[in-house]
């Protein structure tokens, strides 16, 4: 094992049994510039509130030792911002054979060639500064034009759709189609059990309709929106739990290792990537449409 840190003084990860983890997220900062009300982060009822930092030296050498332990291939950089802690993101991705990153885009996009960076986006220029904070949607632009489209790095925009941004849907897609991106994604709102926020949708009847305009906007722009028809059917009301169970039982990311920064500065593993109180059957996570689409079909989810 080659180490980035000394490691005579680090201490021992967090033992999360012997199980193997193709793949694992690390929640690298809690800190972000933005609070966006649907973020999961944030949401009173997650374990993701503040609490104690770990060094970068202990997280590259922790992350190096679950690797090996749990034989994790893929790594998924989140927050908070994981670009506040942009030297740390970038001297750990090079120990997964894949690696991805998911920010808001305000501090630039990183390139990263090889590998993935989702860049969040709620809506067209009006809504999502409303959503994400006045100026943003531009700031975000501004970044994406300044980078290198030709480096090699894979670069999604991707909205999060809710109640309240969802009519945006279409327009959306025509302000963005033509910047330089590999191309938009669409995941939906995750809600917890007692979620009060009237971001998701009660009768999930009212759910399918939206995601029927996601369908219609892929039809229309089949190249530039990366969305899978047959995962976006598989979220309807008549069939989502399939593809998660009412507990979770049947959904891919549970294969996942999601580690989040926990008391004294340790790594503890959440009950869903989306934390502890989630609604499994109400989930949005596009994700897991997509895997489980994929599984049943034997084909890779990039396919």
């Amino acid at each position: 094992m080659s180490s980035f840190v000394p490691v005579s003084d680090i201490r021992e990860p967090t033992d999360f049994g012997d199980r193997d983890f193709p793949g694992a997220l690390v929640n690298v900062t809690n800190v972000c510039n933005l609070s966006c009300r649907h973020c999961f982060v944030f949401r009173a009822d997650n374990p993701n509130k503040p609490k104690d930092k770990m060094d970068d030296a202990t997280m590259l050498a922790q992350l190096e030792r679950l690797r090996d332990k749990h034989h994790i291939r893929s790594m998924l950089f989140m927050g908070g911002e994981p670009m506040i802690r942009k030297n740390l993101v970038l001297q750990a991705m090079p120990l997964f054979q894949q690696s991805s990153i998911v920010t808001n885009g305000t501090y630039g996009i990183p390139s990263v060639p090889g590998h993935l960076v989702t860049v969040s986006l709620d809506g067209p220029k009006a809504m999502n500064d409303t959503i994400r904070g006045e100026g943003v949607f531009e700031k975000v632009k501004e970044a994406v034009f300044a980078r290198d489209p030709n480096d090699g790095t894979t670069v999604m925009l991707q909205m999060t759709v809710t109640r309240e941004n969802a009519p945006g849907i279409e327009a959306f897609v025509e302000e963005v189609k033509d910047w330089p991106v590999t191309g938009i994604a669409f995941t939906f709102y995750v809600p917890s059990v007692d979620d009060e926020t009237n971001l998701g949708w009660p009768d999930l009847r009212d759910r399918d309709r939206v995601i029927d305009q996601v369908i219609a906007v892929k039809r229309k722009h089949p190249d530039r929106v990366k969305s899978n028809i047959a995962a976006l059917e598989l979220m309807k009301s008549d069939r989502c739990l399939e593809a998660t169970g009412a507990h979770g039982e049947t959904c891919g990311l549970r294969r996942m290792l999601p580690l989040y920064m926990g008391e004294g500065g340790n790594f503890e593993r959440t009950f869903c990537c989306y934390g502890n109180n989630v609604d499994c059957t109400r989930c949005g996570a596009y994700a897991v449409f997509n895997g489980y689409h994929h599984r049943m079909a034997g084909t890779p989810e990039d396919a």
